[in-house]
């Protein structure tokens, strides 16, 4: 293949990094193969969110690569070129960034660049943003490389990597984004299920993996059934309904409220379909209709510890004001734990105080309007995403 051909297949597997997570380091070290350097480092050297990272490298052991990002700051302090603040999609020999005499002073020469023969080299700055900073480092030439041709392909070779860059870094936010709206949906005390706008399930809480099986509802690989053949037909047409509002780019929602019955004779599910806000962007996989499903047979939860951490309850207090959120009286309670009423009922009087009310159907009324119901993201699963 020749040097044509080889430049162009390297800017195709640039581009083709960025849409992947998969190691560069191979990568790294064809490029550096092709520009006639033996190690190739890529590293995040400031960041708004992280520390200085080694983020791949190619020749050398990462661990020392860390070593002088994080102890040294070893690409940091190349963010001048030629005496100015380097721009993103720039490169320099480093030469170019730090003069020899001002290298020489600085720790990093002696702990790291020397003893490791990387006092030569080229960086290209991927990215200087108030966000971070990315460099490529091209180090320990090859006998006889030449740096003009060096430059010349890095000239070609920059501006790719640079776009490819911004790429891998947008496609990042949205993984992180769809990642927060999971681990939000799996907070929701109700099933949740969102269509997307072609009416495939975008994503399925933990309480709709979990409790959406059978007895009435199912979602299953293709959308949510319901056994009832008229109820099944009203849900359908309810979604549909909701799709095609978010897809028409009206302002007004389309919502709609039903029961689902369930053959096993608990009460039945109520149901809330409705559209969600029309998105910008017109073409694609997007959240359409977002489908709430309520049981009003489930049982209520809620663990000591969280009673504590809420509101301040001793865990004789807490399985007092657990059961009357329950729904059992006093007496019930009493005997459940082996207590006297009048035992239970001074538990009662210490737990009015400590949740700011006057009378069981308030003291309810606070539990149920507090996180104390919500999953605790500690013991959560991801949701599944379609």
């Amino acid at each position: 293949m020749d040097k044509h051909n080889q430049l162009n297949t390297l800017i195709e597997d640039i581009y083709s990094a960025a849409l992947t997570t998969d190691d560069p380091t191979p990568l790294l070290g064809r490029v550096a193969g092709f520009l006639g350097y033996e190690v190739c480092t890529l590293t995040t050297a400031r960041s708004r969110y992280t520390q200085a990272s080694c983020d791949a490298s190619w020749g050398m052991d990462p661990a020392i690569c860390e070593r002088a990002e994080r102890d040294f700051g070893a690409s940091f302090i190349c963010t001048k070129l030629n005496g100015r603040e380097v721009r993103a999609g720039e490169f320099g020999f480093f030469d170019e960034y730090v003069s020899v005499a001002d290298l020489r002073s600085l720790p990093v020469f002696h702990e790291i660049v020397v003893p490791h023969r990387l006092q030569e080299g080229v960086k290209i700055c991927l990215e200087h943003s108030p966000e971070r900073t990315i460099f490529i480092n091209f180090m320990r030439p090859v006998p006889g490389a030449d740096r003009n041709r060096q430059r010349e392909i890095l000239g070609t070779l920059t501006p790719h990597w640079t776009r490819a860059t911004q790429i891998f870094l947008k496609l990042g936010q949205v993984d992180m984004l769809r990642q927060a709206y999971t681990e939000t949906a799996n907070l929701a005390p109700f099933a949740m299920v969102i269509f997307d706008n072609t009416g495939a399930v975008y994503l399925a809480n933990n309480r709709a993996e979990q409790s959406l099986r059978s007895d009435g509802l199912a979602l299953l690989r293709d959308g949510m059934h319901a056994a009832r053949d008229n109820e099944h037909q009203r849900l359908q047409q309810a979604i549909q309904a909701a799709i095609t509002s978010s897809n028409s780019g009206r302002r007004q929602c389309s919502t709609a409220d039903m029961r689902i019955s369930r053959p096993s004779g608990r009460r039945s599910y109520q149901v809330l379909v409705t559209s969600m806000s029309p998105a910008a962007q017109r073409w694609g996989q997007r959240p359409a209709a977002a489908v709430a499903v309520f049981d009003p047979d489930e049982e209520l939860t809620g663990t000591f510890e969280r009673c504590r951490d809420i509101f301040g309850l001793t865990r004789a207090e807490a399985q007092v004001a657990l059961g009357i959120m329950h729904g059992r009286s006093l007496g019930e309670i009493a005997s459940s734990q082996g207590n006297a009423i009048a035992t239970s009922r001074n538990l009662l009087k210490r737990v009015y105080m400590k949740t700011g009310v006057n009378r069981q159907n308030e003291l309810a009324w606070v539990m149920m309007n507090s996180p104390l119901l919500l999953p605790n993201p500690r013991d959560s699963q991801p949701a599944r995403q379609h």
